[in-house]
């Protein structure tokens, strides 16, 4: 191998290395010598770091998600930010750290990025650079930086998204120049790449089921497999998507009724039609719709005071909220901001609105035979001006807790009315389920019940820790602030208030192949045409649900739905 060593510009071959053995070499370490405090590169003042989130990273867990959280270390400065329980490959911290640092200190930055572990912490990626360098190269929006091995540098773990201002002020805002006639101004750097836009889950709600189009509107082309057969997505499908769009159809009388789309992987989709939900969204996000009149800034954090950037929201766009938060602005008002794909915007100041709600993500089935009636007024004395029939869907808009004598009822309001969910014991409907998913016990030990809720019935079963298990659906029972899960033999609680009892380990399952001639890949579950693909023996996918089919000439079969 040819050896080079770069001096001052000048290569050497390794024919002369020898030559270079006596000759004095001063090598600039960062902790090599005391820093100077009058270099230009030195800082002095307060610096302000955000930590946004991760991408990326190297998988360390060898069970279940693992959770990352990051350390800064600088000088005597040590800071940690909160762990992102589960957080996988792709973590969000959205913390700022605040601290003073002076000319005459080490200004070297370590940062490591680590995985909560039992025992040890395992470390999943480093990286040190010079304070003045990471300030520098910090985009204003902030920017991504790579992390690599602790052993090798061209190994890389991943990537953190930071953003850096020293006194108040980024890089270029310090050293922002004026236009000049006699000096041609540098290009505009590229702007840093977005931060990932949050995925919903949906679930088809129609027992019709939905069918797929080319283009948001009800005049699209419907989407087909053979060109004649159009694809109907059926009842209790789940569909990912980060895009909704809002669109107007004329109907036959003249007048325009609002649609809802999504973009999923096959095309797009109807999720709301006028005021009918045709699907249900199963994440934590919330969905909200522009209704100011004109255009609504988007700024870096919550509060009228805070940076703009480059983006707005129009009016009637729609997006999906992550986070609110309150903040008090002058003269005492008091502003909601809510956290989405671009930034934060202002959903409300004081008693002026900007932004509503239009979609609600809890949708209860009627478990009582004899069926709920619906009433004008949170009351069992209020008139009656509707049923729900048994096994029957009603998305809710809001849930309110009276008192009906000696016993404490729960109501829910939807579209036609109220509606009880609960009367003391009695419980008349549910939540609608959500999939299944793999679940492992964290509490010591916990109860098998035989409806959901802390007065059901309880069974002889009793799940112990670490124990692993399917659910069969997920239940939020936000009257007692609780969760449940629909297990194998009844019902037990992961959540009560804020503790966790149990923890997510694996949303898919890994299927593989074992038939010697392999399988074919089909369009739909049971078809015998329109084959896509092949399968073979060995070959691993992982499985969102699966579906069984019914045929009177052959036995029953499962299919699995995958990429």
């Amino acid at each position: 191998q040819e050896l080079f060593i770069n001096l001052k510009g000048t290569s050497f071959e390794a024919p002369t290395v020898r030559s270079l053995i006596t000759t004095k070499l001063e090598v600039k370490m960062f902790s090599a010598s005391k820093p100077d405090p009058k270099d230009p590169h030195q800082l002095d003042g307060k610096v302000r770091i955000e930590i946004l989130s991760g991408r990326k990273l190297t998988d360390k867990a060898y069970i279940g998600t693992q959770s990352p959280y990051l350390v800064l270390k600088v000088g005597p400065h040590r800071m940690v930010t909160k762990v992102h329980n589960h957080g996988g490959l792709e973590p969000k911290w959205n913390q700022a750290f605040e601290f003073n640092v002076k000319g005459t200190e080490n200004q070297v930055m370590a940062i490591e990025v680590r995985a909560k572990e039992t025992f040890n912490d395992t470390t999943i990626g480093k990286r040190q650079v010079r304070l003045y360098d990471f300030w520098k190269k910090c985009p204003p929006k902030g920017g991504w930086w790579r992390i690599h091995s602790k052993q090798y540098i061209h190994k890389i773990r991943g990537e953190i998204y930071f953003r850096c201002r020293v006194n108040g002020k980024t890089y270029q805002q310090q050293n922002a120049r004026r236009a000049s006639a006699q000096i041609v101004s540098a290009p505009a750097a590229p702007p840093p790449p977005s931060v990932p836009k949050p995925k919903m889950i949906w679930e088809v709600a129609l027992p019709e089921g939905v069918t797929v189009r080319t283009e948001p509107s009800l005049t699209g082309t419907k989407v087909s497999y053979d060109g004649k057969k159009c694809i109907v997505l059926p009842q209790g499908t789940l569909l990912d998507s980060s895009l909704i769009h809002k669109s107007y159809s004329k109907l036959k009388n003249g007048k325009f009724l609002a649609t809802y789309w999504i973009r999923h992987g096959l095309g797009w989709s109807c999720c709301k039609y006028g005021h009918s939900q045709v699907m249900i969204p199963l994440s934590e996000f919330k969905i909200y719709e522009v209704i100011a009149r004109t255009e609504i800034s988007v700024r870096t954090m919550p509060g009228l005071g805070a940076p703009r950037s480059q983006n707005i929201l129009h009016p009637g766009q729609v997006i999906l909220g992550r986070q609110t938060e309150s903040v008090k602005e002058a003269k005492g008002a008091v502003s909601t901001w809510i956290l989405h794909g671009n930034g934060w915007s202002c959903a409300a100041l004081g008693k002026e609105n900007f932004m509503v709600q239009i979609m609600f993500r809890k949708a209860f089935q009627v478990v009582l035979k004899q069926g709920v009636t619906i009433r004008n007024k949170p009351s069992l004395k209020a008139k009656v001006i509707g049923e729900l029939k048994h096994m029957q869907c009603a998305v809710s808009r809001e849930i309110k807790q009276t008192q009906e004598g000696d016993k404490v009822a729960v109501w829910m309001r939807t579209r036609a009315g109220w509606s009880c969910l609960k009367l003391g014991n009695l419980v008349t409907m549910i939540p609608l389920g959500q999939g299944k998913a793999w679940w492992e016990v964290t509490a010591p030990a916990l109860s098998l019940r035989c409806t959901p809720g802390v007065e059901g019935q309880k069974t002889k079963t009793v799940l112990k820790k670490h124990l692993c298990l399917v659910s069969r659906g997920l239940y939020p029972l936000p009257f007692e602030k609780a969760y449940w899960l629909k297990l194998l033999g009844g019902y037990s609680c992961f959540k009560l208030k804020q503790e966790e009892l149990m923890r997510l380990k694996c949303g898919v399952e890994a299927w593989e192949v074992v038939n010697e001639a392999g399988l074919y890949i089909r369009s739909k579950p049971g078809g015998k045409k329109h084959i896509l693909g092949f399968l073979p023996k060995g070959e691993l996918i992982l499985s969102r649900y699966m579906v069984k089919v019914l045929d009177d000439n052959f036995p029953p079969t499962i299919w699995v739905r995958h990429g």
